[in-house]
């Protein structure tokens, strides 16, 4: 029976994460969905965003486990956009719980009663584990199963209310609402004595560097190799996935601000996803806002923007890739310090 239902659990863990992930086949960014006339990435893009709030959550209050959301748009029947994030590890293996498993059986339960989780009431039928922990609400229409395994349920359950209460937040800006215009009532806004970086994506660093030392005028840069990777006490996420890569890189000092070269691998990375779509040119700009980092993330996330393109954390500092060059024309880097 315990393999059986281990068996359910694991399809059911398949299902969410295949056929509610648009990418996986077709144009995600040509399927519009009914809420605000948001594509289905935009809306992942939320979810996402709300698990990144559900992980501080958790941290906050010193537990891990695994948070899962899913959220179906009004006037949808079957399009459930899901996604998941780790908070430390996916499995008690003291305990012997597999929490990605449970999670989602949280999860699951929720979509199926439109209810908490673990109600006595409720009749588990399979696939189901009848554990609190798992938080449903609507909002316009829309309905939101939020879920969270790892600690005690009353733990798990203010995680998955916190989730719920983030992605209400961020399904309350509407994507027109994401535009230059909308950065003008920031209570944190950056300065332009903040401005540190210009860093451009090339195609050979090398010629490219001795092209720019000419310029400039100047001896030719150390090039050298950063492996990007996730270790243990710093961890490195690109579009929420550990997922390591080399970077060739260089960089100039321009007196207060710093010219950066990259050269970038063939694994998945923000510069590899933006060589793809744009191919060489520049990245982004970087700020250094020092103890206003957090308040400036957060407001951004809240008008609509991805902050976890990428996230990086180095001793003494750490790098965030706020995804706004569909609007800015180039995307944001902001660093507490250099």
């Amino acid at each position: 029976m315990k393999k059986h239902l281990a068996g359910v659990l694991a399809l059911f863990t398949i299902a969410c994460s295949c056929s509610v992930d648009s990418r996986q086949g077709g144009d995600a960014t040509a399927t519009t969905t009914s809420l605000h006339d948001m594509t289905n990435d935009q809306l992942r893009n939320k979810i996402v965003n709300a698990l990144d709030d559900m992980k501080a959550k958790a941290v906050e209050m010193g537990i891990q486990g695994v948070a899962v959301a899913s959220v179906l748009n009004p006037d949808e029947t079957s399009d459930w956009i899901g996604e998941m994030k780790v908070v430390g590890t996916p499995c008690n293996e003291k305990e012997g719980w597999n929490l990605v498993a449970i999670a989602w059986s949280k999860c699951g339960e929720v979509i199926a009663t439109g209810a908490d989780s673990g109600n006595p009431d409720h009749r588990t039928i399979l696939g189901e584990l009848g554990f609190a922990g798992g938080a449903y609400d609507e909002f316009e229409g829309c309905k939101m199963a939020f879920a969270f395994s790892g600690a005690t349920s009353e733990e798990d359950l203010v995680v998955a209310k916190y989730g719920i209460a983030k992605m209400k937040e961020y399904l309350s800006v509407r994507p027109e609402e994401a535009s230059p215009a909308a950065f003008a009532p920031l209570t944190t806004p950056l300065k332009k004595e903040q401005f540190i970086q210009v860093t451009l994506v090339v195609d050979d660093i090398h010629r490219a560097a001795r092209a720019w030392a000419a310029l400039l005028d100047v001896p030719e840069p150390e090039i050298w190799v950063n492996h990007l990777q996730s270790n243990g006490e710093y961890p490195y996420t690109y579009r929420g996935q550990d997922v390591p890569c080399d970077l060739q890189m260089c960089v100039f000092e321009m007196g207060g601000w710093m010219l950066e070269l990259h050269q970038v691998d063939g694994t998945p990375s923000t510069f590899r996803e933006f060589q793809d779509k744009h191919g060489f040119g520049v990245h982004h700009l970087g700020f250094e806002v020092g103890d206003d980092r957090d308040e400036v993330i957060r407001e951004l996330k809240a008008l609509g923007f991805d902050t976890g393109r990428t996230v990086g954390v180095y001793p003494g500092s750490s790098w965030t890739i706020v995804d706004t060059e569909d609007v800015l024309g180039v995307n944001l880097n902001i660093k507490p310090k250099r």
